[in-house]
């Protein structure tokens, strides 16, 4: 009973994992998972590693000295296995694409593909649905770009504020929203030819990489996910579907900032703290809770207590984390 009291966390995380990797298998009409498609049965070796995965990490997680560390590496994780099937798909074998079409690996896709085809397909489906499950998690924890985004803003070291670009983030978040989807409107009405719509979003890719390898250590943000990317400013808008809160306990808050110099979101200002939450922008990361020395930031989640609270959206976070890294393909 006492170990399953310890480690009902990280049990819990293991047994959804493996429920949702084997409904997956089970309901797909191909080979879902990468071992099944390198050897009759090898599924199963995948989801039980993916379960002890799950585990392991939840245990890293739910120490808040270790977590930011151990978010970036993860993080860093998911993008090097997306991409990395990606190219091995190109190069090697179609066996590491998901379906051997290829699609844009590029966020803002999601919200302009769907306009331009104007139908709902799987990755809008699959983005909203993580908004409702987990909140703004999409944004720290399960993109692709995120994670390239926060490396390269050199994680680790106390991120600069964005002086004045700050005062007008949103306007550049909501400006990157609304240009996507009036592009979009406009290519599908005028009927542009696939070697503009590829042209374009091709374009837009390559400048948000960019802003990632150069600019984002450069500034020591993450430009690229805080000011660039139209699907962040989406995900800050709806994450309200989730109850999972932020919350700054001003009885305990001295001021210090050191919450706000290890917020790669730039959603800490004095303001904020007076206020006693973030910004709009916060995406739940947890790396102000890390390094809070009293224990002023706080996780709130159906009335449960701060700690608890944590625990829950944790679970959360780390099961559609394990499961999305099985299937990080496109």
């Amino acid at each position: 009973m006492a170990f399953l009291k310890k480690y009902r966390p990280a049990l819990t995380v293991a047994l959804l994992v493996t429920a949702l990797l084997v409904t997956a298998r089970s309901m797909a009409r191909f080979d879902i998972l990468l071992f099944d498609r390198l050897g009759p049965g090898l599924g199963w070796v995948q989801i039980a590693g993916a379960a002890a995965l799950g585990f392991w990490l939840t245990g890293k997680y739910l120490d808040p000295k270790s977590a930011p560390r151990w978010r970036r590496r993860t993080w860093l994780l998911f993008s090097g296995v997306f991409f990395g099937q990606l190219l091995l798909g190109l190069t090697v074998s179609p066996m590491f694409l998901m379906t051997g079409k290829l699609h844009f690996p590029i966020p803002m896709v999601i919200e302009g593909g769907a306009i331009y085809r104007a139908e709902w397909a799987f990755m809008p489906i699959l983005f909203l649905s993580t908004i409702l499950l987990s909140g703004p998690a999409w944004c720290s924890q399960l993109c692709y770009m995120g994670g390239c985004d926060l490396n390269r803003a050199r994680a680790g070291r106390d991120f600069r504020s964005f002086s004045g670009a700050i005062r007008h983030r949103w306007r550049f978040r909501l400006g990157a929203v609304a240009l996507v989807a009036t592009v979009a409107v406009l290519l599908r009405l005028l009927g542009a030819p696939l070697w503009l719509v590829t042209a374009l979003v091709v374009l837009w890719g390559v400048t948000g990489w960019l802003l990632v390898l150069f600019l984002s250590p450069r500034k020591r943000q993450m430009i690229h996910c805080n000011l660039f990317c139209p699907m962040g400013a989406i995900v800050s808008l709806l994450k309200w579907v989730n109850p999972t809160r932020l919350r700054f306990n001003r009885e305990r808050c001295t001021r210090c900032m050191r919450c706000a110099r290890a917020c790669p979101h730039a959603a800490i200002s004095p303001k904020d703290l007076e206020l006693g939450r973030p910004a709009l922008n916060c995406t739940l990361c947890g790396d102000c809770h890390a390094v809070c020395p009293h224990g002023a930031v706080e996780y709130r989640f159906l009335g449960l207590a701060p700690s608890r609270a944590r625990t829950v959206y944790l679970t959360i976070v780390l099961t559609l984390y394990v499961t999305f890294l099985m299937l990080a393909r496109i």
